[in-house]
């Protein structure tokens, strides 16, 4: 058999490295320097970022300044499309808002806040 042929190789090679000279501390110390120097290598430690405060923190949580410039674009697009008038975004899209409200607008008229009972 082949799988017990290789074991036999395999157990004489163990054999003969059993045997051999051991290793001196002098060599031992050299590979250990040499594998240290090449994991420092392998894994730098991260460059140190300059701490400019709180805006510094906001945008390290929110990943960076690209996703910093993403959350602002998105804020001041949402503020905008806040204060403009939902009749005026309606006809901006072709009319889209009110076919899909049945033509009932996208909020009620706002003059319907001030009314009084007694106007009714």
């Amino acid at each position: 058999m082949t799988i017990e042929r290789d074991a036999d190789q395999f157990d004489q090679l163990l054999r003969q490295a059993r045997g051999g000279e051991p290793v001196s501390s002098a060599l031992s110390a050299r590979v250990l320097a040499d594998a240290a120097m090449v994991q420092a290598a392998m894994h730098p430690a991260p460059p140190r970022q300059p701490r400019f405060g709180w805006l510094a923190q906001i945008s390290a949580a929110l990943g960076g300044w690209p996703a910093l410039s993403g959350v602002t674009l998105a804020g001041i697009a949402g503020l905008t499309l806040g204060i403009l008038a939902p009749d005026l975004v309606d006809g901006l899209s072709g009319g889209q808002i009110g076919v899909w409200t049945g033509d009932l607008g996208a909020l009620p008229e706002i003059g319907l806040l001030w009314e009084d009972a007694s106007d009714v």
